[in-house]
């Protein structure tokens, strides 16, 4: 492992002197490793690592300590999505979206964690799901693509459109659209559809769910809309879940400048001057150089960013308006510069990096998936070059960034209430 992987800011132990998540994952390597291939032709990971990312605490990293779970620090959370990435993309990818947070009110979370993991998988981009409200609850019928992790998920969860007795759309009257919720549904409910199929993130299992007619009580009902948290913190008082796909690409690129070095180090083979000649021309060092300093740029913003935003959610439970742009820029600034720090070395690695099963090859292929994320789209950032200007956003804090509903706003208020059990 090349010198560069070690990152300034990691630290060994929580307040309480907990092992952090980082030396956790970093534990796993050694297998993770072994199976890496194996990983990829099965499109999932085995159930022996998801048991041991859950047991450790990894899948359970924001799940409310009132429920058990850890509630981590932000940045702690950061580093390990960041070091998980490194080791694989699809790891890392399934690491950042198992992460065991909720918006079902603590009272419903205690009935089932009594009977088993906590480990969602779900859709909220899309509001593909049709919900009609019923006695008790609702009947819910729905497609969604894209569901990471879900066949070792045990819950689900998709956005679904609100329609009433008529048949059709129910109006959201804060914004003349329809209406959305987002209903919780057990594994048993969900027929799984095989279709992913991928360029990259390949373990990641981001197929097709399906719920026919499926009956969601209100307890299991999220009717904001868009994943409220009913629980206290400052890890729930900003969407700071999204600043993971930043960590993500950014472990990422991190083990493609790690590849392209070791790679420079191996012997050529016989006849291949290209190979000979890596890493001693002048075109491959300033790659390299550039590389790293788009790496390092990209994580000191968006830690910065992270840190502040946590350190002013502790304080008040609403970002200030300046302070989520901020997060937006840093995490799609992140994105975009990891996208091209691995282009970077890839396009002056050669062609041993063509072949399945390098790294290089591999990282390429995950980086490409995972930067085509509409919520990290560098189109995105548009948007808060409009705020610089006008220091404003047309349509105000509900704007959306990124497609698929990175809300500046605030969550909703006052969701903390007796019914949570708290």
């Amino acid at each position: 492992m090349s010198s560069t992987t070690a990152v300034s800011g990691v630290r060994d132990h929580d307040d309480q002197g907990r092992p952090r998540l980082i030396d956790m994952v970093r534990q796993l390597e050694p297998e993770i490793r072994a199976i890496e291939r194996e990983m990829d032709e099965r499109r999932e990971v085995p159930q022996e690592l998801t048991d041991a990312l859950y047991d450790m605490g990894v899948y359970r990293s924001w799940l409310p300590a009132e429920l058990g779970g850890l509630e981590v620090d932000l940045i702690e959370w950061l580093e390990c999505i960041e070091e998980a990435a490194r080791i694989n993309g699809s790891i890392g990818w399934l690491c950042m979206l198992h992460r065991g947070d909720t918006s079902i009110p603590a009272v419903t979370m205690r009935k089932i964690l009594e009977q088993g993991r906590w480990i969602t998988a779900g859709n909220l981009g899309r509001a593909a799901g049709k919900a009609v409200k019923v006695e008790g609850g609702y009947r819910v019928s729905g497609r969604w693509p894209f569901s990471s992790g879900a066949p070792e998920a045990t819950w689900f969860f998709g956005r679904s459109v609100l329609h009433g007795e008529d048949g059709e759309p129910v109006i959201d009257p804060r914004n003349g659209m329809p209406l959305t919720m987002v209903p919780y549904f057990p594994a048993s409910d969900v027929i799984l559809h095989d279709t992913w199929d991928g360029l990259g993130l390949r373990a990641t299992g981001s197929g097709d769910f399906e719920v026919i007619d499926a009956f969601v009580p209100d307890e299991l009902m999220d009717e904001s809309g868009f994943h409220s948290r009913p629980y206290d913190g400052p890890l729930y008082r900003g969407r700071f879940f999204q600043l993971g796909q930043g960590a993500h690409t950014l472990g990422m690129a991190r083990a493609a400048i790690d590849a392209f070095i070791d790679l420079a180090h191996q012997s050529a083979r016989r006849g291949s001057y290209r190979q000979a000649r890596l890493g001693r021309e002048q075109v491959h060092q300033l790659a390299l150089a550039k590389a790293d300093s788009m790496v390092r740029a990209g994580r000191a913003f968006l830690w910065e960013i992270a840190e502040a935003g946590y350190e002013q959610a502790k304080h008040q439970e609403v970002l200030d308006f300046e302070l989520r742009v901020r997060i937006h820029q840093a995490n799609a600034f992140a994105v975009s510069l990891a996208r091209k720090a691995v282009q970077l070395v890839f396009e002056q690695a050669g062609s041993p990096t063509v072949y399945r099963g390098h790294a290089l090859e591999r990282i390429h292929r995950d980086m490409e998936t995972g930067a085509q994320h509409a919520l990290v789209a560098e189109s995105s950032l548009d948007r808060v070059g409009q705020y610089l200007i006008s220091r404003d956003l047309p349509g105000g804090p509900e704007i959306e960034l990124g497609g698929i509903g990175f809300i500046l706003g605030p969550y909703p208020q006052n969701e903390r209430s007796a019914e949570s059990g708290r």
